[in-house]
Formats: structure tokens, C-alpha cells, sequence
């Protein structure tokens, strides 16, 4: 887990402020208002959902580059995550439709994670470790369209 300064989590998952000021504003110092505790999960999913969004993405249902897999994809790639205080190191497994050029589409992939997942969670991200499971034939389309 990661703690982000400034807000601090309620049971329920939402977040709400620490310490509030009269009539519900909040304090203008975000160091005034307690923490927020992020848990690695959390940015797990939120790392495969934003390398979804990455045109010729997908996930993978397993195989190697596609040989052995169960002909379905999954809608999102696989994430894990290593986090130290506010330092994160990610891994991404997943399927790129083929014939993108992978180091172009992994390169996209990259960048696109390391800035969307630092923005929504807080967090610098330091590494992206991309892992291509699968070639996606656009023949054997999952019904999903998407432009490169």
C-alpha cells in the first residue's frame, strides 16, 4: 500500500477529508488534511485499465504468442505492481494486435500507463515492464473495433 498525503480513506473506500474545515470546505493545506492509503491492488487495475485503453491492446488468455490459447481475449491486459513509499514499478502482460510494430505499439503502451497511472494515483512510476503474451490475428476479431 501507498499513503498519499492530504486525504484520509473511510471504511466504505471513500475518500473524505481528515480534518475539515466549518461549513464542510476543506483546508486549503492538502498536508492539513491526513492521508489517503492506496493499496497495490487498487493500482493494479487501474494500470490494466488504462493499458486497455491503448489502441491494438488487449489482454491474453493465455499461450505462448497465441499458440495454445482458448481463441477468446481478455478485455483488459494483466498488471502487477511493486511499490515502494511512492515509487511504483509496473508490469504489463499483454496481447498486441498483429502486424502493429510492436516497439512503436509498446513504446505507446508505455508512456500512456506511466502518465495515466502517476496522475490518478499519485504515484511516480519509475519502470514499465511490458511483456507481449500474445499476436492478435485481426482475423479472429473479438467483435471489439479499434483504430490503430
Amino acid at each position: 500500500m501507498t499513503t498519499v498525503p492530504g486525504r484520509a480513506a473511510t471504511n466504505a473506500g471513500t475518500v473524505r477529508s481528515a480534518d475539515p474545515s466549518p461549513r464542510g470546505s476543506v483546508s486549503a493545506d492538502p498536508s492539513t488534511r491526513g492521508k489517503l492509503t492506496i493499496a497495490e491492488k487498487a493500482i493494479e487495475k487501474i494500470a490494466a485499465h488504462v493499458a486497455s485503453e491503448v489502441p491494438g491492446i488487449s489482454g491474453s488468455t493465455g499461450g505462448f504468442l497465441g499458440i495454445g490459447s482458448r481463441g477468446e481475449h481478455a478485455p483488459r491486459p494483466q498488471a502487477t505492481v511493486r511499490l515502494s513509499g511512492l515509487i511504483a514499478t509496473l508490469s504489463i502482460s499483454a496481447g498486441i494486435r498483429y502486424p502493429a510494430p510492436l516497439r512503436t505499439t509498446t513504446e505507446r503502451l508505455r508512456q500512456h500507463v506511466r502518465d495515466e497511472v502517476s496522475t490518478r494515483c499519485g504515484v511516480e512510476v519509475r519502470q514499465v515492464d511490458i511483456d507481449v503474451v500474445e499476436l492478435i490475428n485481426p482475423s479472429h476479431s473479438t467483435g471489439r473495433r479499434e483504430l490503430l
